[in-house]
């Protein structure tokens, strides 16, 4: 099994974050830290626990904010993995305070890991300092800060605290996203994406709005849409579908699903099968999926669509897709024994539907 993330925080990291410490301030207490750290407490803690209680070790061991920021700014590129998140994360917790020297450290950490979580409480109490700042950073030569103006305020960032004002009215975003557009970095053009893909679960016409704009200015922009629209297209938007030329009125035979199995166990693989015909006299481009209606714990049906193709069909053209779901439980989903069910979608238009049973 791979090893647990909460395990690269471990006593190895906390000796060598100490050990750099002490080299840019000799009077700081190594021992204590270390076992103020590594305390009774330390094997139970999860990943972000672990995280946020060296960061508030940290401000019991070094001296004011202001400079102990400094000091970590001195040794935080020592550390270019997962674990120099620690770093923003102790700007989250120590520097809510001082907003100057807070944003100064976090568009310096970023470019170690990511700032991504501890910049939104700055936006929200300081709104305009902070968003002034985003702004500017979305212009840095340095594509971890550029992605950073992004990532830091997307409005349903995961995991994230939320930012329920630009839930309500992203227009300070767009701003900063047109600065990224076009972006040489493809790390940065998914931030981008994933950034409208959020402004569409609450201001759809405004994403909409942004992307037809967008569309056809280069390659970059064409994908950024087109991933940051995949919600809309998945759920067939009609606006959405539109912008990538596909037609609302689908002249199309879609086969009877044909399934492996009309029981399957808990834990194994349904293989199914269907075919897509192309009834119009002209050449239609066609995005194709299916839509599984899963069994939830409370009795309840919870629908997931999943992107199987896009394509121009040639008058009276079949294709055979050939597809297996997994029932196997993953930490993004458990299932449940019952009725399920699964039919095909094609440019957001549903089509034949066939039910199965997942038994235990």
């Amino acid at each position: 099994m791979p090893e647990p993330l909460k395990n690269y925080f471990n006593k190895e990291f906390v000796s060598k974050l100490a050990e750099e410490i002490v080299k840019a301030h000799p009077q700081f207490d190594v021992a204590g830290f270390q076992k103020a750290v590594i305390n009774k407490d330390w094997e139970d803690r999860a990943l972000k626990d672990r995280m946020r209680h060296i960061s508030v070790c940290l401000g019991d061991f070094l001296p004011e904010y202001t400079k102990a920021v400094k000091l970590l700014m001195q040794v935080a590129h020592q550390f270019r993995d997962f674990t120099s998140m620690v770093f923003a994360d102790f700007v989250e917790v120590h520097g809510l305070e001082h907003p100057d020297e807070s944003l100064d450290a976090l568009e310096l950490f970023t470019k170690y890991s990511s700032s991504e979580f501890a910049i939104r409480p700055f936006i929200i109490r300081y709104e305009e300092q902070a968003m002034g700042r985003m702004l500017v950073w979305s212009k840095d030569e340095n594509h971890h800060v550029r992605r950073l103006s992004s990532e830091g305020c997307r409005p349903r960032l995961p995991w994230a605290m939320a930012l329920p004002k630009y839930k309500n009215d992203p227009s300070p975003i767009i701003e900063i996203l047109k600065n990224l557009k076009d972006d040489e970095s493809a790390y940065v053009r998914k931030s981008v994406a994933n950034n409208i893909n959020d402004i569409t679960k609450d201001n759809p016409a405004m994403a909409l709005k942004l992307s037809k704009s967008w569309y056809g200015i280069s390659k970059h922009t064409d994908w950024i849409i087109k991933h940051g629209l995949r919600t809309l297209l998945k759920n067939g938007n009609e606006e959405a579908l539109k912008i990538f030329g596909f037609k609302e009125n689908v002249n199309a035979e879609i086969s009877t699903i044909q399934l492996s199995n009309g029981k399957i166990n808990m834990g194994d693989d349904l293989k199914f099968s269907f075919d897509v015909t192309n009834d119009d006299s002209e050449s239609s481009f066609y995005k194709i999926g299916f839509v599984v209606g899963y069994m939830k714990s409370a009795g309840k049906v919870s629908e997931k669509i999943f992107h199987v193709s896009e394509k121009d069909f040639e008058p009276r053209e079949i294709v055979s897709f050939n597809k297996k779901l997994s029932f196997k439980d993953l930490s993004t989903r458990k299932h449940y024994p019952g009725k399920h069910y699964i039919y095909v979608v094609v440019n957001g238009n549903a089509f034949v539907k066939e039910e199965f049973e997942v038994i235990e």
